[in-house]
């Protein structure tokens, strides 16, 4: 006596539809996981951009003005900090939307309905 045909289909479109939502999750976890290192960096960006803005008033209040280059001196790490975190930020959103252009759509139809 072989299987019902019906139910061998319902089953392996149970088994399609799981996996993609376990696809789907797993590509969701991934996004939620570079969005929050995007927020990590951003937050070192300020930090960065804080300690600029501290040393050119200290700048400032030492001379009464403000000389570009040695403002340059004095935060020079700072601005290749920043750099390197915008670049990072750039590849991390570059990545979400990958994840966004792979999501695939599932055609789910009633198997249950004999037409056979």
């Amino acid at each position: 006596m072989s299987p019902n045909p019906n139910f061998d289909k319902l089953v392996n479109k149970v088994k399609s539809v799981t996996k993609h939502a376990a696809d789907t999750t797993g590509r969701q976890v991934k996004k939620v996981k570079l969005q929050t290192n995007i927020m990590t960096l951003n937050t070192e960006k300020s930090r960065h951009l804080t300690t600029i803005g501290t040393r050119a008033f200290a700048l400032f209040a030492e001379n009464n003005g403000i000389d570009g280059k040695a403002l340059l001196e004095k935060v020079r790490d700072e601005i290749a900090q920043i750099e390197r975190i915008d670049s990072r930020v750039r590849e991390i959103e570059s990545e979400i939307a990958d994840l966004n252009a792979n999501t695939q759509h599932v055609d789910v139809e009633d198997v249950t309905d004999s037409k056979e």
